[in-house]
């Protein structure tokens, strides 16, 4: 007998409520086969998700763009969400001795000096905020952090050069949404 059999006759006397999971969210292959721990891992993540706070990582390479910023601020105070300031840079990474330690100092400088600026403009509008910093690649940090942190949702970066010199105040700063969209998968 089929489920639109049974529902047609009647034996379905019970409330049925259904809901609908992702099917990439569940490890439906891991359940299918048997493994257990691997499943209830799946729906471990799913419900720590489900119940983190929303947050938003805004990447700058040090150097604060107002127009990021800005968007920044203006979406966490609609979303009611924290802000996490990421600044990194892998720039000093190509050089080594002391011009490598030069361009570590001077990134680091520049990241705090910013990110104490911004912190204050995020304070007067009662958004929380935090400041991490790391030299490295920045989409493996960004997949590193993600997955440390569940409430991070959104991902803002600065729009491309050329962008901000065409559109000037009008420049398009990307977002990614890590729930919805499959840069969550690949990172």
């Amino acid at each position: 007998m089929g489920l639109m059999d049974w529902m047609k006759s009647g034996k379905n006397k019970k409330n049925v409520s259904v809901s609908k999971v992702n099917a990439d969210a569940v490890a439906v292959g891991e359940m299918a086969a048997g493994n257990q721990s691997a499943a209830t891992a799946a729906v471990g993540r799913m419900m720590a998700k489900k119940n983190a706070s929303t947050k938003i990582l805004m990447v700058q390479d040090g150097d604060y763009l107002s127009q990021v910023t800005e968007y920044a601020l203006k979406m966490a105070q609609r979303l009611d969400c924290e802000i996490i300031a990421l600044d990194v840079c892998d720039t000093p990474l190509q050089f080594s001795g002391e011009r490598r330690e030069r361009e570590i100092a001077r990134f680091e400088e520049r990241s705090k000096m910013n990110s104490a600026k911004f912190a204050i403009q995020v304070e007067a509008q009662g958004v929380r905020m935090h400041h991490v910093m790391e030299i490295a690649d920045s989409e493996t940090v960004i997949a590193r952090l993600s997955a440390e942190d569940v409430g991070i949702r959104y991902v803002l970066t600065k729009p491309d050069t050329e962008d901000v010199r065409a559109h000037e105040e009008q420049a398009q700063v990307p977002v990614f949404d890590l729930h919805c969209s499959r840069i969550a998968r690949e990172l």
